[in-house]
This record gives structure tokens, sequence and C-alpha cells, in this order.
């Protein structure tokens, strides 16, 4: 999982000035949290190498345009390569935030960024929940997809409802623990691609609980780290971005 680019602040400033994103990272509500250039850069550059079909985010804000954006040219650099005649459908981003309010902080910077056709965010309450004994939380409603990239930066532990036996959420000592990954694990397809800001813990918990073969990697010199279902091919279908998007037709 090597970065062609090792991103530090300025490095990764002038990286997404020169990928013409930079400038799409409108300001929106004060009380969102400020962009992480490093880290945007990042997802930009696994979006653009691994060339995903369906982006699962959760947890929408400056990222959302990122993933939204790097789809956006993958998608219009292979219209180039099969001649305007795709012979896949474009990729897009699906986001998942815990509020309206949030919802539709992201809605206005993706429209504003012009790329609603990659873009779409859909808001879902968090509950705690039990997996093997374990307390973690899932979000009550899940888009109906199969996603092959998945970005892990949400919820905030805050917005997690409910309690188990007097454990809840709401203890600020307590680290997030999302299990929603592992609803959609039996189906998911090798060559699966998933990085998790931060969360070490969560990482942990899902490293015990996802059940197929896994490589994973702490990315050095950042607090991500990312997993890939490295198992063999299903069949002929299951093609990879990264091969479809440079197929002519």
């Amino acid at each position: 999982m090597v970065l062609d680019l090792p991103f530090d602040n300025s490095t990764a400033e002038k990286y997404l000035e020169e990928q013409g994103v930079l400038g799409l990272l409108k300001s929106g509500d004060g009380a969102e949290l400020s962009a992480c250039y490093p880290d945007l850069a990042v997802l930009y550059h696994f979006v653009r190498a691994r060339k995903p079909f369906q982006v699962l985010e959760f947890g929408s804000g400056f990222s959302t345009i990122v993933l939204a954006a790097a789809c956006k040219a993958n998608w219009d650099s292979y219209l180039e390569t099969c001649a305007g005649n795709p012979a896949y459908d474009r990729p897009n981003v699906v986001s998942l935030e815990t509020t309206e309010q949030w919802q539709k902080n992201t809605e206005k910077k993706v429209a504003s960024a012009g790329l609603s056709d990659f873009a779409k965010i859909i808001s879902s309450k968090v509950s705690i929940a039990e997996h093997q004994g374990q307390i973690c939380h899932f979000y009550d409603s899940l888009p109906d997809i199969v996603p092959d990239f998945v970005y892990l930066d949400g919820p905030d532990p805050a917005a997690v409802e409910g309690a188990i036996n007097g454990l809840s959420f709401k203890n600020k000592a307590r680290t997030v623990m999302s299990g929603d990954i592992l609803k959609y694990e039996s189906t998911l397809l090798p060559g699966f691609f998933m990085i998790v800001d931060g969360r070490e813990n969560n990482v942990r918990f899902l490293k015990r609980n996802l059940t197929r073969t896994y490589t994973s990697e702490r990315l050095k010199g950042y607090d991500q780290t990312v997993f890939v279902l490295d198992e063999e091919k299903l069949g002929r279908k299951n093609i990879f971005g990264s091969e479809a998007y440079t197929a002519k037709v």
C-alpha cells in the first residue's frame, strides 16, 4: 500500500491543487471540522488508482467532495478511452450522515462543486447493538449497494442512540465501534478496499470479527488503516474498476 507521494500538509495541498480539487473545498456549516489536506490527498490518490465503481462513505464532509471529484476524474478519462460509448455505469459515492443538518450541509457543498451526479448523501440514525456479545453500533438504515471502496470516518459516538445493560456511547471515554461493514461482508467482491481513518480500537474490532481473508496495513506516517479483501476472483464478472475503466470498447 505504498503511496506515490509522502503527503505532508504542504505537498498534499499542492497535489490537490494540481488535481483541480483544492478550489472545490469550500467551507459550509461553521461547526464543521476543517479540511485535513494529507488525509484528503490519500483518499483522492487511492480512488484515482483503484477506480472503484461504488464508494460507500461513513461520515460526510470535505472527504465527500474529494471522493466524488476522483470518481468524476476517473469517469471523464474513461469516456475519452471508450469514445463516449461506456460499457460500465458511472461511478458514484453514497455517504451516510446521522442528521439532516449535516446531510444538507454536504449536499450544498457537493452541488457547489458541480458533483451532484457523482455523490448522494443520506441520513440515518445510529443505534447501539451487540455483535457476538460485544457492544458496537449500526446505522438503522444502510444503502442497498455493494461497495468496492469504503471510507470509514463516522459516526461521531455522541450520535449513537440507546444503551445496553447501562452501557452507552454517551460516555466520552468509550471509543467508536462501527460494525456496519459486517452487514455487507458476505456479499463483498474480492478486491474490496477500505480505509479506516484513525479509530484504532474499531480497527482491532473489525480484524477480530471480519471472517473473510483480508490483508491490512496501517499507512506509514498516517493515522489510517487499509483493508483489502484478498481472495481469488469469483469469475469473469468480478472485474475491478482499474481494469474496466482502462478497457477499450
